[in-house]
């Protein structure tokens, strides 16, 4: 890709502009913006961008002998909130000009940003680049720091402090020092005071003197320090670069190749590969099965009528089963706007509005429909997307897709509970941290302490390419992202937190090595823990996954204690099998997973299969001991087994006569194959 590199001089764009290099794209102009003329202060008051030190900016374009564009920030600080919208006069809009500009005249697909922890400046460089449908490079983001700083010693990147603003860090003393020389002290102070190692907490800033990437070196004849605040404890002085120039380097030390250290993503594959070297490393591409299609499906569900859970208290409710009549709609996109028409419908019925899904289930008959279906999908879900799953399961014959959504409306919380904060993780940039949504979907959504992740599948982040390897290995790292994506929404998330996950695999084969490969990581967090903490997982066969993963993971998590969370396990007998069911419930009270697997060897009539269902999970729920509402229960079971949806009828109709208005909505999941013996598996969210 061509890239346009943002740089303000200091070490993180240009050692980002180093990675993009080193990944194979081509650095073709620099792009700065820059305090006006009239403003006397060389620290503008600025929310996104550094500013000091920007007399020696234009010094790149002769050290890197590349054009180099800037454009004076007119705009200030207007939207501060964690997601940005299009505003006039928000020195946000200044990026849009500059990058609008550099676009037109360089023919450029990509912006290197040199953000490594700031959601705040990752967000609008993001929304600038989809506006101008460029691609940001991020390979920084969410770095090790103490890693980071040391490979950017490391790698012949040669930077000094030029500003100061953190207990422990004096003007007089550390103002001009290499990082070189402050890294066993930025050590120290971060040991000492949290302070961040790479300066991410603003304590610092530098100026790039040299790199590889450079053709000529920057030398600073002058400088005076400037103290802008005499803060007794954590004073914040600056440098201003008086006089300065560039000079060739020696033949010796001339313009090289970058040398950075090993791709970050595929050092994590090798130490995962290590610990797998006694799994199965079985490599065979396994032959797509052509999902069999059941006509067994209820009325209701051939009527497209959707259902709806009871909304709680704090304001979840489900709305499942939209889709579209095939007779009416042929092709996958006319499916799809017939689907978000109904739903827009049943969310004005029920005074919602999409800003309120918060999760969504889609299930497509033939993943070759999933462009058609995400061109309308795009149109619907832009700013801050909820978090989705997707899969290919057997529908009925002609219908191509189904979607299940989950809503929130925060304002229904009442006066006497805490108002609740929705916080979306839509993470579009490309780097070595996790897969980048570049879609209309999040990585996450949270609400209050509760956490939707989307589905995770085992793509190499820098190249968001499907990893090559076993099936263990692609477990692995698809774990491996959902870790990632828990901690960047919250520092103290981990698997630790999940209340309920759901495996998906493409074939039946996979099923043993795949849940071994999540024990092992389940066993491996609670080693660190007294006691089993116990996460609720079901796994499933389904005919085809995104990009041909064998492997998906999707979990819902919440942030409280996991060791004192409540968890209750019954296995009960039926003629010719059994009935297993576990209640997990969090520490917090306000939220609990049900899981329910119905086993046999021989069969059982529809009618003694319901009633002992019903029975099970009435006494599920009142073991919860609180006023939990089962929201939407989802029933996975073989879509060649047609005798179970009588069953499945059953079950639905006999929780409404018996739960009445707080029966959840149940989801029928037509599956490739399930575990051996296990002829239906139930997974049900219950919230206050």
């Amino acid at each position: 890709m061509r890239v346009v590199a943002l740089i303000s001089g200091g070490k993180d764009s240009c050692y980002n502009m180093m990675q993009c290099v080193s990944a194979g794209h081509s650095i073709v102009a620099l792009a700065n913006l820059m305090p006006a003329k009239h403003v006397v202060s060389d620290e503008l008051d600025s929310y996104m961008y550094q500013t000091v030190g920007h007399q020696a900016v234009e010094l790149y374009a002769e050290a890197l002998d590349l054009p180099l564009y800037r454009r004076t920030i007119e705009g200030s600080s207007l939207d501060t909130g964690r997601e940005y919208s299009q505003r006039d006069g928000d020195e946000v809009e200044d990026l849009y000009h500059l990058l609008k500009l550099v676009k037109e005249k360089e023919n450029i697909d990509a912006v290197s940003v040199g953000a490594i922890l700031s959601d705040y400046q990752r967000v609008r460089v993001e929304n600038v680049c989809a506006r101008l449908q460029l691609q940001s490079l991020a390979y920084l983001w969410r770095r090790d720091q103490a890693v980071l700083l040391r490979e950017m010693i490391s790698s012949d990147l040669h930077a000094l402090l030029i500003k100061v603003a953190a207990f422990g860090l004096d003007p007089e003393k550390h103002l001009g020092k290499s990082l070189a020389e402050m890294e066993p002290y930025l050590h120290e102070l971060s040991e000492k005071y949290g302070v961040h190692i790479c300066g991410e907490g603003g304590e610092y800033e530098t100026f790039t003197l040299d790199c590889p990437l450079f053709k000529k070196k920057i030398v600073i004849d002058s400088m005076e320090t400037i103290i802008h605040s005499a803060d007794a404890f954590a004073p914040v002085g600056y440098l201003r670069f008086t006089h300065m120039h560039t000079e060739d380097k020696s033949n010796a030390c001339g313009v090289r190749s970058p040398v950075v250290s090993r791709c970050p993503c595929q050092s994590r594959i090798d130490s995962l590969t290590e610990e797998l070297e006694y799994a199965d490393k079985t490599t065979a591409d396994l032959p797509r099965d052509c999902p069999s299609h059941t006509e067994h499906w209820s009325q209701r569900e051939l009527d497209c009528v959707p259902s709806h859970s009871v909304r709680s208290s704090v304001g979840y409710q489900w709305i499942t089963g939209l889709t579209a009549l095939p007779s009416e709609h042929p092709n996958a996109q006319s499916q799809t706007q017939d689907v978000f028409t109904l739903l827009e419908s049943e969310l004005q019925e029920k005074c919602f509005l999409l800003k309120h899904v918060v999760l969504v289930h889609l299930y497509v008959s033939d993943m070759k429909n999933f462009s058609q279906i995400n061109s309308v999908y795009s149109r619907y879900f832009k700013h801050n997307p909820p978090a989705r799953v997707c899969v290919e399961v057997s529908l009925p014959v002609g219908q191509l897709l189904r979607m299940d959504v989950l809503l929130h409306d925060w304002m229904l919380v009442s006066e006497e509970e805490p108002f609740p904060q929705k916080q979306t993780l839509h993470v579009q940039s490309l780097s070595h941290w996790a897969p980048a949504n570049i879609g209309p979907y999040g990585q996450a959504v949270r609400v209050d302490d509760a956490v939707f992740c989307a589905g995770q599948i085992a793509l190499v982040p820098c190249r968001m390419q499907l990893v090559s390897g076993s099936v263990a290995l692609q477990s692995c790292l698809c774990f491996t992202h959902v870790e990632r994506v828990l901690a960047a929404v919250g520092s103290n998330l981990t698997l630790r937190h999940v209340l309920q996950a759901q495996l998906y695999v493409n074939h039946r084969k996979h099923i043993a090595d795949v849940t071994a490969a999540w024990k092992r990581k389940l066993h491996h967090i609670q080693q660190d823990c007294d006691g089993e903490l116990p996460v609720q997982s079901s796994i499933a066969v389904v005919p085809y996954l995104p990009r041909g993963a064998e492997v998906e993971l999707h979990v819902i998590a919440v942030e409280d204690d996991p060791a004192e969370r409540s968890s209750c396990h019954m296995t009960s007998q039926i003629a010719g099998g059994t009935i297993e069911w576990q209640l997990l419930q969090a520490s917090c009270g306000r939220y609990a997973s049900l899981s329910m697997s119905v086993c046999v060897n021989a069969s059982n009539t529809a009618t003694e299969l319901t009633d002992a269902l019903v029975s099970l999970f009435q006494d599920a729920l009142e073991k919860t001991g609180k006023n939990l509402s089962p929201l939407c229960a989802r029933v996975f079971y073989k879509s060649s087994d047609t005798s179970v949806t009588e069953v499945i009828t059953g079950f639905e109709c006999r929780l409404r006569s018996v739960l009445e208005r707080s029966s959840p909505a149940v989801v029928r999941v037509p599956v490739k194959d399930l575990p051996d013996r296990v002829l239906l598996q139930f997974s049900c969210w219950l919230s206050v």
